[in-house]
């Protein structure tokens, strides 16, 4: 049961970097803006393909995992007014991660 739940927070955080690859252009519709888009879009790849990897039982999804979560607070951080509370979204990964790795014997659902 965590490891979907966690799974979802994975698509869910990866399904909002998208937001960044749109940018209001003075009030009026929505527009492309390509070159910081690229990197929200490019690290809303990342939090996907960890959810994938996890999922798919792969042993190295939490190192791609800390790749997506470094990635993802430099682009909040360079868009802190806009995307601030996505913090604590990888608050919870970074949390999440730090058990799985130096707790080796914890009963959490994700080693099979």
């Amino acid at each position: 049961m965590a490891r979907y739940l966690f799974f979802a927070l994975l698509m869910l955080h990866g399904s909002f970097h998208l937001v960044g690859l749109f940018t209001p252009v003075l009030g009026r519709v929505l527009v492309i803006d390509r070159s910081p888009g690229i990197y929200w879009a490019l690290c809303s790849m990342l939090f996907w393909l960890t959810a994938v990897l996890m999922i798919l039982h792969q042993r190295h999804w939490v190192w791609v995992a800390l790749v997506a979560v470094s990635c993802s607070q430099l682009l909040i951080g360079s868009a802190w007014q806009q995307a601030r509370f996505g913090t604590i979204l990888n608050a919870i990964i970074i949390a999440v991660l730090l058990v799985l790795l130096f707790f080796k014997d914890v009963p959490f659902l994700f080693r099979d």
